[in-house]
């Protein structure tokens, strides 16, 4: 590809401190000047103000509700003027020559969703990619089995340069514009989490690729954004729930969903019971999944 032109979409939520570390390291780039968006779901603490001031050249967008991540991300979207997205954590931070590294592989970047390694504090990989949900892998415990028959561990995977995972995470998605909008953007029914499954799901079944890059990596600090205190942390773990079952009511027919939804809520459920006296996060996230909206 002889031209990338970049848009970089980053929805926050009171994630001001990792944010800024983002951003900076977004402007560091080496040899790409991308534009950046950050899309702003009511943090409603008054530090954008001094934000906008800092990192004049960044467009922000202040939505006037929490819309949810898929929504954040549809609508910084309609704002980005170039040719090609990249969907960013705002608790995500790029080496300086990152996107360098990713704008000159030879990849068919017209046609691919593209996730590179993903790295944590310790340095260790976190694995931002997995398979769908499916009737092998609607648990812990049955993902490691299907992993273990279909002879692909995660250490296997890591050796390769890149390879072919169901789906990546949100948390960095590099994708054309055009295919972007072919494949039908973020599916907004997700307030968070499995929007990047279903968008994933959605590409493949148009036959389009799903690339995760090996060697080229950059710092995901997971969780800052969704883990500030205990009550967006409850919200969080119930939404887990909550889009798993969204995604099986969009993806199977009507005896799978019977069935998958059935064995998902069973296991969530136990293991939710068989905490919730010694945890009073899996308490309240037991009792929110029962309470109407």
């Amino acid at each position: 590809m002889n031209e990338i032109t970049l848009s970089i979409i980053i929805v926050n939520y009171k994630s001001w401190i990792p944010l800024e570390k983002c951003i900076h390291s977004i402007n560091n780039q080496i040899d790409i000047n991308p534009e950046i968006i950050v899309v702003d779901n009511n943090s409603s603490d008054n530090f954008i103000h001094s934000f906008k001031k800092k990192f004049p050249k960044v467009l922000w967008i202040e939505n006037k509700s929490n819309s949810g991540f898929s929504k954040g991300c549809n609508i910084g979207e309609e704002k980005a003027s170039n040719k090609f997205l990249l969907f960013l954590n705002p608790d995500t931070y790029l080496p300086n020559d990152c996107l360098k590294n990713l704008i000159h592989k030879k990849l068919n970047f017209e046609n691919s969703i593209i996730g590179i390694k993903q790295l944590n504090n310790k340095n260790k990989n976190t694995h931002a990619y997995g398979i769908f949900l499916n009737l092998y892998s609607f648990n812990g415990i049955a993902r490691a089995l299907y992993r273990l028959l279909r002879l692909k561990s995660k250490s296997q995977l890591e050796k390769l340069d890149q390879f072919s995972p169901d789906w990546i995470s949100g948390s960095f998605i590099f994708i054309s514009k055009k295919l972007f909008n072919i494949i039908g953007r973020w599916n907004e029914n997700y307030f968070m989490y499995y929007e990047d499954m279903d968008l994933c799901k959605k590409a493949k079944n148009m036959n389009y690729n799903v690339i995760m890059l090996n060697d080229i990596y950059c710092y995901h600090y997971h969780g800052l954004s969704s883990r500030i205190n205990e009550k967006t942390k409850i919200k969080s773990k119930t939404e887990v729930i909550k889009s798993s079952i969204k995604y099986i009511e969009g993806n199977f027919t009507r005896i799978e969903k019977i069935i998958l939804k059935g064995l998902k809520l069973s296991s969530v459920i136990i293991e939710l019971l068989l905490a919730s006296p010694f945890s009073r996060t899996k308490r309240n996230v037991l009792i929110n999944l029962f309470r109407k909206n």
